[in-house]
Formats: C-alpha cells, structure tokens, sequence
C-alpha cells in the first residue's frame, strides 16, 4: 500500500472520521511544511513514551505528574473521595471538572453494544467493581455516579452496570446514582457544556 492511502487507511480509525475526512487531512499535511509534519510525527511518538495510565481511574497522563503510578486527580487528598463518577473516556473527565465536580473518577472505556452477549469484553467492568468492593470495604465510598452519556448504547450499559453493583452496594451499603434530566436524550458527556453537566449533577437520583 502507498503511504497516501496508508495514512489515510489510519485518519480513518480515529472517531467520526470517514474516507473523505481522512484524505483531505493527508492532503493537508502534503500541503505544510516539512517541519509541521516533523513536529507532528514527534509529538504522536512522546505519546507512548511521556504517557502513562492511571493504575487506578486507568485515566491518561503525563508522566512527570506521576505520584505512585497515579495521575493528579487520584493522587491529589483535597479531593472528595468518597464521591465516584464513572464515565467513559478520558475527554468526559476534563467537561466534568469544569462543572465544579470534585470527587474521584473510573474511566470505563467505552460503552457497551445493545447486541453483545459478552458485555465484559468491551468496557473495565472487571476493575470497575475490584475498584468499588475495595473502596467501599475500606468505608471510603459513599455515593457512585454512573456518568454515561443519554443514548441508546449509555442507557445499555447503564443497567447492566446498575445490575453488577446492586449486590455490592446492598452489602457494603453506598449509593448508586445516574446523572439527571441536565442531559438531554441522545447527547454525550464530552460535547455537553459545564453549566449542564452542573445540571444533571444536581438532579441525579
């Protein structure tokens, strides 16, 4: 395959991006300078080699931030631990600061398909609940948020989430909470403004 339509075959990967989006990008950066496509080969390998992943949220992070493999947010004490928002990827995380929430958070990974018959497969469900029996256990879980965008495939997951942790919450006596009306059906957590994610955080139940 030649580079052109290599590269175009990985713009592709990226979320939201279709054949077309994907080659008027290659030929953009056909059209920059060679010290813009340099830059920007470098600053694609500091990625894996400056970032780590939170052991703990499984958030990403620079490494010089790093306090015993934990990124800023779960190695900071002034943060309320006892809150737990659960979202499902990085980019809801820096929306949700922004509104004024101070808890701690779990980076799910994603959601999980209306059709999937092995929902494990493709979120952090395992580490999800390790990380919920744990914190309750040590009596530092109060309330859990399901912070999980309002569509079809964030509502799936919802309760099938809602599910797993029923029976740990009975047991370890913490609430489990989702997000409130602020949201309106259909949007995700990374494009909804500060003021309503504020919102849906006043009103969850």
């Amino acid at each position: 395959m030649n580079p052109l339509d290599r590269l175009t075959d990985l713009f592709e990967r990226f979320p939201g991006i279709g054949p077309r989006q994907a080659r008027r990008f290659v030929q953009f950066l056909l059209a920059e300078q060679a010290g813009f496509r340099s830059d920007l080969a470098e600053s694609i390998r500091h990625l894996g080699t400056e970032t780590a992943q939170c052991k703990k949220c499984f958030r990403w992070f620079v490494k010089n931030e790093e306090e015993r493999g934990l990124c800023t947010i779960c190695g900071n004490p002034k943060r309320e631990a006892a809150t737990l928002f659960v979202v499902e990827k990085d980019a809801d995380i820096e929306n949700v600061e922004h509104s004024g929430f101070r808890g701690l958070y779990f980076v799910l990974g994603g959601t999980i398909p209306l059709a999937s018959e092995q929902p494990e497969r493709h979120v952090r469900m395992h580490e999800l609940l390790r990380r919920i029996e744990t914190d309750a256990s040590a009596l530092e879980l109060n309330e859990l948020i399901l912070g999980l965008s309002a569509t079809s495939e964030g509502d799936h997951t919802r309760l099938i989430l809602q599910e797993k942790i029923r029976p740990i919450s009975e047991g370890l006596n913490f609430k489990v909470s989702s997000l409130g009306r602020g949201l309106s059906t259909g949007s995700e957590l990374e494009y909804a403004d500060p003021d309503t994610i504020a919102s849906a955080l006043s009103s969850r139940n």
